[in-house]
């Protein structure tokens, strides 16, 4: 995501090359920890959140990441990319589950990629921006075996921040952002709030309707380190979980009911990701921000099963429309930065 005005944004990459760097992972060894990441709009993978991994990964011994696969520059279809990115999500945590059934998985999105981890939670689907219409999908079962390994889920200034709801943290808990969920959805996605936290700072104009643009670009400078002891937190909670439950089976398989055995926490092998192989300037009126993008790795493309038409979208890898072929337009407020608009700035 990108703090936008029309005459001043500058991005020089191209999503091609962008994926030519990301090396696949269908062969990759398995690891304690794997972090699914969600970019936001515009950005290279992984955008600002590579911070965040740094910090998630920070002293484990076996951690890596992948991005969720999906095309989103400034000239695509809202309603196409998180589409895409919920049918691509969903598709790719399975699979890497089923190849490493051991992993404890970490789910993080921001801004345009908080809407779509929201919708790999609790199902999405609706009337978004310039009136795109985004199609409905199901959340992921709650009760399968790849969300029964998901330690830690982490949403980052999103467009459908809701207010009031138990995962809700910071000072913009009961801010509404610009598209809250509808209850059905709200219902499927508190079920998931023991592993959850929804970020979002009341200055946010995306997530809590505030006025300061620089809020909705900042987190990840501000909270790495904050967030990453909490998704510790859970992935200790998780490894004591299991420790106990192999624990037990194995006392039940022995018969030895009067034994006891050690709920010590698995001590959790996570490597570092690798340095950093290049960088992306965005110029904003006089500042500039620097994202750095650890494009080493990422997971195999996933085709989603869809009966709605297939997108016309360039380079977005077996894409999937949701718009009903609605074409991307030139608009003067753009995806998920700030534009102004005559004296109208507003947040998207």
């Amino acid at each position: 995501m990108q703090l936008l005005y029309p005459t001043l944004f500058s991005l020089p990459f191209a999503l091609a090359s962008q994926v030519n760097t990301l090396a696949a992972r269908a062969d990759s060894d398995c690891t304690s920890t794997h972090i699914f990441l969600a970019k936001g709009n515009n950005e290279p993978y992984p955008g600002r959140q590579g911070k965040l991994v740094n910090s998630i990964c920070s002293g484990l011994s076996s951690c890596d990441y992948e991005d969720i696969l999906f095309y989103n520059p400034v000239e695509s279809v809202y309603c196409d990319s998180v589409f895409e990115g919920a049918a691509n999500g969903l598709n790719q945590i399975v699979a890497y589950n089923k190849r490493c059934p051991n992993s404890n998985l970490v789910i993080s999105g921001y801004s345009q990629g908080a809407h779509i981890v929201g919708d790999i939670l609790g199902g999405g689907g609706g009337t978004f921006f310039q009136g795109c219409v985004q199609g409905a999908n199901e959340g992921l079962d709650i009760n399968s075996a790849a969300a029964k390994k998901i330690s830690a889920v982490l949403i980052w200034a999103s467009t459908r921040h809701t207010a009031s709801q138990p995962y809700n943290v910071f000072s913009g808990a009961d801010g509404q952002g610009l598209f809250p969920r509808p209850e059905a959805q709200l219902a499927a996605m508190s079920q998931w709030t023991s592993v959850l936290h929804d970020y979002c700072v009341s200055t946010d104009p995306i997530c809590a309707g505030g006025d300061v643009g620089a809020t909705h670009l900042n987190y990840f400078d501000l909270y790495s380190d904050e967030a990453a002891k909490w998704v510790k937190s859970q992935l200790g909670s998780a490894a004591e979980a299991t420790s106990v439950a192999s624990s037990t089976s194995s006392a039940t398989s022995t018969g030895a009911s009067s034994s006891t055995s050690s709920t010590e926490a698995t001590s959790l092998s996570v490597s570092a990701i690798p340095t950093p192989t290049r960088s992306v300037d965005v110029t904003v009126s006089s500042a500039t921000v620097s994202l750095t993008s650890t494009a080493t790795g990422s997971a195999s493309t996933a085709t989603a099963s869809t009966s709605l038409p297939t997108s016309a979208s360039v380079d977005s890898a077996t894409s999937t429309s949701s718009s009903g072929g609605a074409a991307p337009t030139t608009y003067g407020v753009k995806l998920l930065g700030l534009a102004a608009a005559g004296s109208l700035f507003a947040y998207i």
